[in-house]
C-alpha cells in the first residue's frame, strides 16, 4: 500500500503529444465509470472496483454463490463407487455462499482504500455407500483490505492496479460432525478461513467505444506464511474478460469469461485423514476451471452518476474443468450484488 502511496504523490509528466491528443481526466467525481454505464465492470469481474474521487465514500453488499454436483478427477466425473473403492467415504455435492459487505474511500483521486467484510456459509452432503449427511460451518470467513490506484486514465479507457491482504479472522480448526462421526476437525475445504495472513494483487483494464466496453481483469493470491496447524491455503491466479452494452441509458448487459489455476494446499493438518475422505487429502485441492457469466445492470438513480445506486445480477457455469481430485465438481454459480456511493 505505502508503494502505491509514494507512486500516486509523485509529480506526474505531461502527455506525450501525438497526432491524435489524447484528454486525461485528473478529478472527474468517481472516475471514468461515473460517465457511462457500460464503464463500470460487471457483477464478480476481477479488479474491476468502483474508483473513488478525494474524500468520496461507496459501499457495496455481494452475495456470491457456487453449487457443486459429484465428483472430478480431471476432467472426468468420477462415481461415488470408484471413490468408495479407496476412501470410507465420498461427498456428493456441496453449497457454498457468502455475503460480503465492502467499504470504499478515496485517499486521493487516484487512491481508493477497500475493506471487506465476509460471511460464509458452506455445506455439503457426504456419503459411506449406505449413509448419508450433510455438514454445515457458517461465520465471519476472512477479512480483506486492500488498495487500488488508477494508473492511467483517459477520456475511453482507464488501468489500475492494486495490493492488498487477508486478515486471518475465519475459523481454521473448526470442528462439527463430519462423515458419521459426531465432533472432529473438518476437512480444508469447509473451513473459514485459512489462519495466516494471505497477499493479493490485481489489475484491471478499460475501454469504451460508444455504448460497448470491453474490460479485462486479473487476481492472485499467495499465502504469506502457514498457519498454527501447519498449512496453508492454495496459491490461485485468476483471470477474466468481459464485454459490456448499454441500453436504455441506465441498463447494462454482459458477457464475461474467467479463467483460474489454484494450487493444492501447502503443508498438511495432522488432524485431517487423507485416506477417510478425497476432501481431508491436501494434495487434491489443486486445479483449473473456465466459466462464462452473462450478467445484467441497472442505475436506480442515474442522475446522480453511474454506480451511486445500483443493482447487478450475474450467473454463470463451468464449461472446462481439470482437478487434482477426486474433487467437488463446480455447477452453477450466482452473483448479486447492490452499490452505494456518495
Amino acid at each position: 500500500m505505502s508503494i502505491l502511496l509514494l507512486l500516486a504523490l509523485l509529480p506526474q509528466d505531461a502527455p506525450a503529444q501525438t497526432d491524435a491528443p489524447v484528454t486525461v481526466i485528473d478529478a472527474t467525481p468517481f472516475g471514468l465509470e461515473r460517465t457511462q454505464s457500460n464503464l463500470l465492470a460487471p457483477a464478480g469481474a476481477l479488479g474491476g472496483g468502483l474508483m473513488m474521487s478525494q474524500g468520496e465514500w461507496a459501499f457495496s453488499l455481494n452475495f456470491s454463490e457456487q453449487t457443486y454436483d459429484g465428483l472430478r478427477d480431471g476432467t472426468g466425473q468420477v462415481d461415488s463407487a470408484t471413490v468408495l473403492s479407496t476412501w470410507a467415504t465420498t461427498v456428493e455435492d456441496a453449497r457454498m455462499n457468502s455475503w460480503n459487505l465492502e467499504a470504499r474511500w478515496g485517499l486521493t483521486d487516484r487512491i481508493t482504500f477497500t475493506a471487506g467484510l465476509p460471511l460464509e456459509h458452506r455445506e455439503t452432503t457426504w456419503s459411506d455407500g449406505t449413509t448419508e449427511g450433510t455438514t454445515t460451518n457458517e461465520g465471519l470467513g476472512d477479512i480483506h483490505l486492500g488498495s487500488e490506484m488508477r494508473v492511467l486514465e483517459t477520456e475511453s479507457s482507464r488501468l489500475t492496479a492494486g495490493l492488498g491482504v487477508f486478515v486471518p479472522t475465519g475459523e481454521h480448526d473448526q470442528r462439527g460432525p463430519w462423515a458419521g462421526q459426531t465432533d472432529v476437525l473438518l476437512p480444508y475445504g469447509l473451513q473459514l478461513g485459512g489462519g495466516a495472513w494471505q497477499g493479493t494483487a490485481q489489475a484491471s483494464w478499460i475501454l469504451r467505444r460508444e455504448i460497448w466496453a470491453i474490460g479485462l481483469g486479473a487476481l492472485g493470491t499467495l499465502p504469506l506464511e502457514k498457519n498454527d496447524a501447519g498449512w496453508a491455503r492454495e496459491r490461485s491466479l485468476s483471470v477474466d474478460a468481459w464485454i459490456a452494452r448499454g441500453f436504455w441509458t441506465n441498463w447494462t448487459m454482459s458477457f464475461r469469461a474467467q479463467a483460474k489455476g489454484f494450487s493444492d494446499v501447502r503443508g498438511d493438518s495432522p488432524g485431517l485423514d487423507p485416506f477417510q475422505n478425497p476432501l481431508e487429502d491436501n494434495g487434491r485441492v489443486g486445479g483449473d476451471r473456465i466459466d462464462l457469466f452473462a450478467g445484467l445492470s441497472v442505475d436506480l438513480t442515474p442522475e446522480h452518476g453511474v454506480g451511486s445506486n445500483r443493482l447487478e445480477l450475474a450467473a454463470g457455469f463451468p464449461v472446462y474443468e481439470d482437478l487434482d481430485g477426486p474433487g467437488l465438481a463446480a455447477d452453477l454459480a450466482l452473483r448479486f450484488g447492490w452499490r452505494l456511493g456518495f
